[in-house]
């Protein structure tokens, strides 16, 4: 008997203990993924903003670095539409 209480609380213990590491948490996305979907990397700027945490969060900081990647693309495009490609012949 005293074998059997010992081994269902053994059990709760450690289901217990998984449990408590299962936690919903946001899907951690890449600096690809949201420069595939600018309006999901647009929805996490905003909420990084407002967030305490947002220097520590990895979609916070892969968001913006989408950002950064997005906004140099066009200010590449933009160079070479005025002043063409550069040749280095």
């Amino acid at each position: 008997m005293i074998m059997r209480t010992h081994t269902i609380l053994l059990s709760s213990i450690v289901a217990a203990a998984l449990l408590t590491g299962c936690k919903d948490e946001d899907q951690n996305h890449t600096v690809e993924h949201f420069s595939a979907h600018p309006a999901e990397r647009r929805a996490m700027l905003e909420t990084c903003e407002v967030s305490d945490q947002s220097m520590d969060d990895a979609n916070c900081v892969n968001a913006r670095e989408a950002a950064r990647k997005s906004q140099t693309d066009k200010d590449r495009d933009g160079f070479d539409n005025v002043f063409g490609a550069p040749s280095f012949d």
